[in-house]
């Protein structure tokens, strides 16, 4: 059972539709090592993807943070800072943060 075909059967059950960040989710793709192709999440077997997850995909957690911080700026939570404004913000007070 493909991500498309699960989202499809939450859709009926609950009978609401796919809300649209989860379609532009689906939608989007990763490169498969193994196939050495793009593939799009919504045609990936949920197993598959489970495996992506827990393997540390990169692409994936770029992709799950990008959304986050989306969600966060247009909530109001988080302000988006120019790349001036976040270069001043790490050195404030003459010495630079460490975030790792």
């Amino acid at each position: 059972m493909t991500l498309d075909d699960i989202f499809q059967h939450q859709a009926i059950i609950d009978k609401r539709c796919i809300p649209s960040d989860i379609k532009e989710f689906l939608n989007k793709k990763r490169f498969s090592e193994s196939k050495k192709d793009w593939i799009r999440y919504g045609d990936m077997h949920i197993t598959h993807f489970i495996r992506v997850f827990m393997n540390g995909s990169d692409d994936l957690l770029a992709m799950v943070i990008d959304g986050f911080m989306k969600t966060l700026i247009k909530t109001g939570k988080v302000k988006k800072l120019t790349t001036d404004e976040f270069v001043e913000e790490i050195t404030k007070n003459g010495k630079k943060h460490n975030y790792n």
